[in-house]
């Protein structure tokens, strides 16, 4: 895989401008993310004049490093795993670094039914109601390690397998065909959409995941963190398991955008996509018109739904643009000024029943003499939080976390937030398949239409994050440049 994706021509030329704008083009992209720079990249070294639109100001989609904010956090993608052979190539041809990330999370204790447990107390706690061997999950952990102990999938697209389409359900029901303990749903739905999730969706993405730590050979440990395995470089390795971009990830479009120059226009909101003629025309609210042999789409579907796509499209892919879930995730972001821990004797990271999602301590950076900390809210915590306005959210979540926690008081930092949700051209950090979904549209939901092509990374196909927006900008090029 990796030998087939670096072989992948690419610009003759990168770091330099290219192109210059025109209303006449061989192909219009739609979106100024991963995904569609990289289909304009590669469609550029094909020879095709191409034109970026993008609605906002700022180019790279979800990859966001705040540049202006102290630590620089990463708003969106972050993680860059051994096996993301485009990514790591891209990389390379751009002469951007890779450094190895440094998030690896402190160990957790659980505040639930207003009561504080360790994670070395947990199995034996009252406060666990859970049953036999799902007494030894932690409760943060309760979702995603019932779901990797379901997982049938073996092959990195054995989702799309009818095979596998009984698992097309929710989480809820998953579990309930396997006699989970209504102590573990209820656990398990403290940060997962248990109703609104497709099980198998999620599986997709554990089965890349397993797939990426397992690369060479080597055993993985148990998952013992939230949301991924803990960070390692190996002696003699390249690249430790997962990996950033010296400087923040947001160097990567930056690079791609300069390469392709005046191609690239910001503030463009596209309305109308009319293919109704001999050629494709893209039409933006500020007036603007452009004209193409083919329009590539790398916008999600979250924001595709509001365009006038004529002629219009049919069955299972209408659906998919128009009905397809996304899901939401919200951080804050500051320092530890001391450490609270070593007051309470509770583990210095937490997760929560109640207001606060979690708080992720993270390990000390080599450059630094403080600990970072996040507070994370996904899906169903994550749409409670986005309400707020930004300043009322944090001082909600500073007088919170005191509440519960009082040795923190004074203690913590905050720097600012990020909510993907309150993103207007983008309006979720990431696709979610509803229960039925795979089944009924994910596999003919990137099928042409007419002149139109779709990209982003909700069209995948086998991977995950950063390396599937690529993924999916590469076999829309290829698709344009087979018919072009």
């Amino acid at each position: 895989m990796i030998k087939g994706a670096a072989a992948v021509p690419l610009l003759s030329t990168l770091g330099a401008p290219l192109l210059k704008a025109a209303e006449r083009s061989s192909v219009i992209v739609v979106g100024g993310g991963l995904s569609g720079l990289y289909s304009a990249l590669l469609l550029a070294d094909a020879g095709l004049d191409v034109t970026v639109l993008e609605a906002s100001q700022r180019i790279g989609g979800r990859v966001y490093t705040r540049d202006g904010v102290e630590t620089r956090p990463e708003f969106g993608a972050s993680q860059i795993g051994r096996t993301y052979a485009r990514v790591i190539n891209l990389c390379s041809r751009l002469d951007l670094k890779l450094i190895p990330e440094h998030r690896n999370l402190m160990p957790m204790s659980s505040y639930l039914e207003q009561n504080w447990v360790r994670s070395d107390q947990w199995a034996d706690s009252p406060l666990n109601r859970m049953v036999g061997d799902e007494r030894k999950m932690q409760p943060a952990l309760v979702g995603s390690q019932l779901l990797s102990k379901f997982n049938p999938l073996q092959n990195l697209d054995d989702w799309l397998n009818p095979k596998f389409a009984d698992y097309d359900v929710s989480i809820l029901e998953l579990m309930q065909r396997n006699n989970v303990s209504p102590a573990a749903i209820r656990l398990a739905g403290i940060g997962n959409d248990l109703y609104g999730s497709s099980a198998l969706g999620l599986m997709q993405e554990k089965t890349r995941g397993l797939f990426d730590a397992r690369f060479g050979n080597q055993e993985v440990e148990e998952i013992d963190r939230p949301y991924g395995f803990a960070n390692r470089k190996l002696e003699g390795e390249s690249l430790a398991r997962i990996n950033n971009i010296e400087g923040g990830c947001s160097r990567m479009p930056e690079a791609m955008a300069a390469a392709l120059g005046d191609s690239v226009q910001t503030g463009k909101m596209v309305r109308a996509i009319d293919m109704s003629g001999d050629r494709a025309e893209v039409r933006c609210v500020d007036g603007s018109r452009y004209t193409a042999d083919f329009v590539i789409s790398a916008l999600p579907f979250s924001v595709l739904r509001n365009v006038s796509i004529y002629p219009l499209l049919q069955g299972p892919q209408a659906d998919a643009v128009h009905k397809i879930g996304y899901a939401g995730t919200t951080r804050a972001f500051g320092f530890i000024e001391e450490p609270y821990w070593e007051q309470d004797g509770f583990e210095p990271s937490f997760f929560t029943d109640g207001t606060i999602h979690m708080l992720w301590a993270l390990e000390k950076r080599p450059d630094e003499d403080k600990h970072r900390f996040m507070v994370v809210f996904t899906e169903p915590a994550a749409s409670r939080i986005d309400q707020f306005p930004k300043d009322q959210a944090l001082a909600l979540m500073e007088s919170e976390i005191a509440r519960i926690r009082p040795s923190t008081k004074g203690k913590l930092r905050f720097l600012d937030m990020y909510g993907w949700s309150n993103n207007t051209f983008i309006r979720g950090c990431r696709h979610m398949f509803k229960p039925g979904q795979i089944n009924a549209f994910a596999r003919e939901m990137i099928v042409p239409h007419e002149r139109l092509h779709f990209a982003g990374e909700h069209t995948r196909r086998s991977d995950f994050g950063m390396e599937s927006a690529l993924e999916s900008g590469e076999r829309a090029a290829f698709e344009i440049i087979g018919r072009a």
